[in-house]
């Protein structure tokens, strides 16, 4: 190193020259993005995948092509392991929200569809869930598992079973060897179309036991399509095999439903005690008392010197029905007491029973021993379809009461006066037991009748939609209780009804009255054939010959109602 001369400015030299060399803009992005790619990919390894994926899609618009198609593979398998492990967890809106984000990239997989599919069914939106699933469809070329989900979805949230059997039916195709389906559709059969496609219901479900032999729903659900349609031999044999299977109290409940339809009360009446502790009672509820199981009798105490209750169950029509049994058991006890509706108090205290009889609210003020729910009274009775009490008729009202509703209420004319009731309760809708009031239309065009309605309630407003060309006097307004129905029906030359409350009572009232029921009845229909009911002998019954066939029916009553009309006219002429 050359040494400087004093006073000079020394400038010092490094043995090795540092040249600065600017590094391009676009390679620095580069290297960050490569970073960036990095760190995602290792976050969303080590399950941060809130981090990862926000990298992910931070990075993604800013890549190349030649990196972007990769990047993009690793951000969509990532994000469904990650809605994967939120669908495990039942943090469905998580889910959906990570396959939304997917759907923002071209080329998402279509699988997505389903997924946010069933995740909106998990939270109970069955339309959008039905939306993603048949745009699924459209365009997997691998649709039959797509197919099993929509009937699902169909069949428990849209209640549409018709649409529910066209999906299922698809999804057999790839799935030959999957009992459940074959089940699901036997028993979508049977429900929807009741009486018809008989070969189906029996072929599907008998191809899901062959599958699947110890099955305890596919061995009900044979039990009760044989039941359904008669063949006893079958019935018998699956109920029998149902037993040993570990049955739900809601299979015994069925088993005695059958019984009782076949004419086997002694067996039938015990199984439906089951009814209590049915699994798919949903929405019913039977009164409290009945979680009693202290002051519950058992029908093996004795009871000579006891007080015991009976208590109704739900129905007024079961309670009109049972109430009949009230007689026998005084016969077996010091003392009994009713409680009842209220609704049916009056009613049955006009009715002379001779018990005291009390509304639910209350219960706390009697003093009673045992109780008994009122539906068991045939089986302390002994009831077999041959001994049924009073079928003749048990309750009344007074002439007082019969003749001052008549004044206030009914025309005072020559003309046939016929009540009409053509539906019940939600229950009788979901059992097809009501008949549309269209179909009642002739009835009401017919000359010198009157007819009047018996419905306090008219569910779907049908009353309002009748032509002008057809008479119906609406009483049921007038009603404030059963007492009050009881004497319009006094006021009757003829009741025609379905299998409701007002049916029940027009039975124990003894009126002479017209049946109308459906093809497949209610379990305690075990005659629907003949001049009478078995249960009420006043009650003559009109069947249809297959499922809903409404017309013919009331085609034969029409007749019938001519044939009563003329009967009428002569007795009027005769007395002149």
């Amino acid at each position: 190193m050359k040494l400087q001369k004093k006073g000079e400015n020394m400038v010092q030299v490094s043995k090795h020259l540092v040249i600065k060399k600017e590094i391009p803009i676009d390679t620095s992005k580069d290297l960050i993005n490569s970073l960036d790619i990095a760190m995602a990919e290792y976050y969303c390894k080590n399950n941060d995948f809130e981090k990862g994926l926000q990298l992910y899609r931070e990075i993604l618009p800013l890549l190349k092509e030649n990196e972007y198609n990769s990047t993009l593979n690793s951000y969509i398998n990532y994000s469904l392991n990650y809605a994967k492990q939120k669908t495990d967890e039942k943090k469905w809106i998580d889910a959906i929200e990570i396959y939304r984000d997917l759907m923002k990239y071209s080329g998402f997989p279509i699988n997505v569809y389903k997924y946010i599919g069933l995740c909106m069914k998990s939270i109970g939106n069955a339309d959008l869930a039905i939306k993603f699933l048949k745009r699924f469809e459209e365009i997997s070329p691998d649709k039959e598992d797509v197919y099993v989900y929509l009937a699902d979805i169909t069949y428990s949230e849209i209640k549409d079973n018709i649409k529910a059997i066209e999906y299922y039916e698809k999804a057999l195709e790839k799935n030959k060897n999957n009992y459940s389906i074959y089940n699901m559709l036997g028993h979508l059969y049977s429900t929807c179309y009741q009486d018809k496609f008989k070969e189906k219901q029996i072929e599907y479900l008998e191809k899901a036991y062959k599958l699947n032999p110890n099955n305890r729903v596919i061995v009900k659900n044979l039990a009760y399509v044989y039941g359904k349609f008669d063949e006893i031999q079958k019935a018998d044999e699956y109920y029998s095999k149902l037993m040993y299977l570990n049955p739900t109290h809601s299979d015994l409940h069925a088993y005695g439903a059958y019984l009782v339809r076949h004419k086997r009360f002694s067996e039938g009446f015990k199984f439906l005690q089951h009814r209590f502790q049915k699994e798919d009672l949903k929405n019913v509820s039977f009164p409290a008392i009945f979680s009693n199981k202290k002051k519950r009798w058992n029908m093996k105490v004795d009871i000579k010197d006891k007080h015991v209750l009976v208590h109704f169950e739900q129905g007024f029509g079961d309670s009109i029905m049972f109430v009949r049994f009230v007689d026998e058991l005084k016969k077996l006890t010091g003392k009994v007491s009713l409680v009842v509706q209220k609704g049916l108090i009056s009613l049955f205290q006009a009715s002379g029973l001779d018990v005291d009889i009390y509304s639910e609210d209350k219960l706390s003020e009697i003093n009673y021993d045992y109780y008994i729910p009122m539906m068991d009274l045939p089986i302390i009775c002994n009831t077999q379809p041959d001994s049924i009490p009073k079928a003749d008729g048990y309750l009344n009202v007074s002439r007082a009461n019969i003749n001052n509703y008549k004044k206030k209420y009914i025309n005072p004319t020559e003309k046939l006066k016929i009540g009409i009731a053509f539906e019940g309760t939600m229950a009788s809708k979901e059992t097809d037991r009501d008949i549309p009031l269209e179909f009642m239309y002739p009835l009401l065009r017919l000359s010198e009748v009157e007819v009047y309605s018996f419905q306090v309630d008219d569910l779907s407003r049908q009353m309002d939609r009748i032509p002008e060309d057809c008479n119906l006097i609406r009483l049921g307004k007038t009603f404030t209780n059963w007492e009050d129905t009881a004497c319009a029906m006094k006021c009757m030359d003829l009741m025609i009804t379905t299998d409701n409350g007002v049916m029940n009572l027009a039975g124990a009232l003894g009126v002479k009255t017209f049946g109308l029921f459906n093809k497949i009845v209610e379990w305690r229909w075990f005659k629907t054939q003949g001049s009478d009911i078995g249960w009420y002998k006043s009650i003559r019954p009109f069947q249809c010959e297959t499922s809903k066939a409404w017309d013919e029916v009331i085609t034969k009553v029409i007749e019938e109602v001519q044939k009563i009309q003329c009967k009428k006219i002569a007795k009027r002429i005769m007395k002149k």
